[in-house]
């Protein structure tokens, strides 16, 4: 019993001597500088994606009742192009796969992190009305 008393008494010990000392340089904290951070940017901005998938998304949806938001997260590498996708939300799988191939298409000025360029995600949303790809906003009243 004094032996595992003793054990105990020495692991906290030096787990309380190991919160108050340091261990060398590589374990005191630097402050650090904050580093300025650019996130990819798509020529034209958000106006340029939509026309871009305006321009480029064929419509596989047989059902025109279809309403919903796609929103697919790209990873942009440092040279801007695609280098992975995946849908987030989802709407119908055969609208999906037609978002997933025209996300996959478009190329990026790439993220900035000091003054290296870096990969980064960035969501894309495809809003569907009746069926299609629709960006303009339509009346919530009938006339």
């Amino acid at each position: 019993m004094r032996q595992l008393l003793f054990i105990l008494f020495i692991l906290v010990s030096v787990s309380l001597r190991a919160q108050f000392f340091s261990f060398g340089p590589q374990m005191q904290r630097q402050p650090q500088e904050t580093e300025k951070y650019t996130a990819p940017k798509y020529r034209g901005g958000e106006k340029g994606i939509e026309a871009f998938a305006l321009k480029h998304f064929r419509n596989p949806a047989e059902r025109k009742n279809i309403e919903g938001k796609i929103v697919v997260a790209v990873i942009v590498s440092a040279k801007g192009k695609v280098i992975d996708s995946g849908v987030v939300r989802s709407v119908s799988q055969e609208l999906d796969e037609e978002a997933l191939r025209v996300a996959k298409m478009l190329k990026f000025k790439p993220a900035v992190r000091g003054k290296k360029k870096v990969k980064a995600r960035v969501d894309i949303s495809f809003p569907i009305r009746h069926g299609q790809l629709s960006y303009f906003a339509f009346s919530t009243i009938d006339v």
